[in-house]
């Protein structure tokens, strides 16, 4: 069996539209908040913005909103 960096799985989750993948590898992450600035970095904020209202966990959607300096609704 091979190693898969978080990263990778992170990318992959998000190109199949795999919400709660996506949301089960970030809370799973070790190092969540690098995994998230690394995907900006790379890839932009749109997508984490808009898949932000179907995660289940909101003690993760207010985690992303900090890293993305997004303002309370």
């Amino acid at each position: 069996m091979s190693f898969i960096p978080a990263s990778v799985q992170f990318l992959n989750a998000i190109k199949s539209n795999n919400i709660s993948e996506v949301e089960e590898l970030i809370l799973n992450s070790d190092s969540r908040k690098e995994l998230l600035i690394e995907h900006i970095s790379y890839h932009g904020k749109d997508f984490l913005v808009n898949i932000l209202p179907q995660f289940r966990s909101k003690g993760l959607i207010l985690d992303i909103k900090k890293i993305l300096n997004i303002e309370e609704d």
